[in-house]
């Protein structure tokens, strides 16, 4: 799916010379790079598969949090940024551009009205010292924007960078930060999950010695599943808060294993007696059914012969008709009226 919004962005980089930073999520994920300029650009993003496929075509690329204190103030002529999904990713970016930006450098803007580009246009602009307004482009907007005099204070990114303890579950505080889904709150689909952990575990013939968390997010599952399991846990994710956030909570808690960023497993090579998983159905702003395709092969791949998997989902996810195309029967161990718990294991289970 190619979003239009990288083309106003890829025209925008011709029009400025200098050394420029594109910072991307996950609305740029299957956008063309190709329209894009290689020399004098690097791209920054928290998406573990798109820095793979940046670094694939020759871009110069870096997968971080959107951390950018190794950059020097003034290092860039322009900052090129599609709108992100999260408003908390949007506002430190927009405060970070100032610092980055040489003097009457310009931050680019691009997106669509639904994703609030005239309300971050408004508050970059006074920010930056120059407010002015987007300008629509067919379904698109695009924001030019000068470093100019400004006294106006940061916008408020919820202290971006930091981990934070935040979240009390069972007993268990753990941390976690602003970038990720459901940062500051357990899924009530995870919850769902957790819930049930005991009863999937003893289906088991024996204890499952090894469990992939597959996208852990801030560690919940693997945390829960820890309490009542002494398996070695690998816990895995495309997004860069969430490997920070579950490499942190591991620390803390003394969790037996690892945490690697990959998008859908594709790093981790092991298989396993069990996965969890609470997979997510969005890309950027919009729904994408492959996903639930995506994870169920993962699940496939990852599983040892009698292995089991037990993921969550929305009731009209179709994770089913996902896992018997697969080759993977499912089981619905419990429901209510938003979530399904289904068990998926190959048919040489039984």
């Amino acid at each position: 799916m190619s979003d239009p919004a990288l083309r106003l962005l890829a025209q925008q980089q011709l029009r400025v010379e200098g050394p420029q930073l594109l910072l991307a999520d996950e609305n740029l994920n299957d956008a063309p790079l190709s329209l894009l300029q290689r020399e004098q650009l690097t791209i920054v993003t928290n998406r573990f598969d798109l820095c793979q496929r940046a670094e694939a075509e020759g871009f110069d690329c870096r997968f971080s949090d959107f951390a950018l204190d190794t950059f020097a103030d003034g290092s860039f002529s322009q900052v090129l940024f599609r709108v992100a999904k999260e408003k908390a990713v949007a506002h430190h970016i927009i405060n970070q551009s100032r610092r980055l930006l040489c003097d009457r450098g310009t931050l680019a803007i691009a997106g669509a009205k639904g994703d609030g580009i005239k309300t971050y246009t408004e508050k970059a602009g006074r920010y930056l010292g120059d407010p002015r307004k987007a300008e629509k482009h067919g379904n698109e907007y695009l924001a030019v924007l000068h470093k100019l005099a400004s006294g106006e204070p940061p916008l408020d990114d919820q202290d971006y960078p930091q981990l934070r303890p935040c979240i009390d579950a069972d007993g268990l505080r753990l941390q976690s930060k602003p970038g990720q889904f459901g940062w500051n709150k357990v899924d009530p689909g995870s919850a769902l999950l957790a819930a049930h952990l005991r009863d999937f575990f003893s289906r088991f013939r024996t204890p499952p010695a090894t469990i992939l968390d597959l996208g852990c997010g801030y560690g919940y599952l693997s945390a829960m599943a820890a309490r009542l399991s002494t398996a070695s846990l690998v816990a895995t994710d495309n997004n860069a808060a969430a490997i920070l956030s579950c490499q942190q909570n591991f620390a803390a808690l003394g969790i037996p294993g690892r945490v690697v960023a990959g998008d859908c497993g594709s790093t981790v090579a092991e298989t396993f007696d069990a996965v969890i998983c609470n997979p997510p159905f969005h890309q950027g702003f919009s729904t994408d059914s492959d996903l639930t395709r995506r994870f169920a092969a993962s699940c496939r791949r990852h599983l040892k012969p009698h292995g089991k998997g037990l993921f969550v989902v929305n009731r009209f996810v179709p994770l089913e008709q996902c896992a018997e195309r697969e080759g993977l029967l499912t089981e619905m161990l419990a429901e209510n009226r938003s979530f399904k718990l289904l068990v998926l294991g190959p048919p040489s289970r039984r």
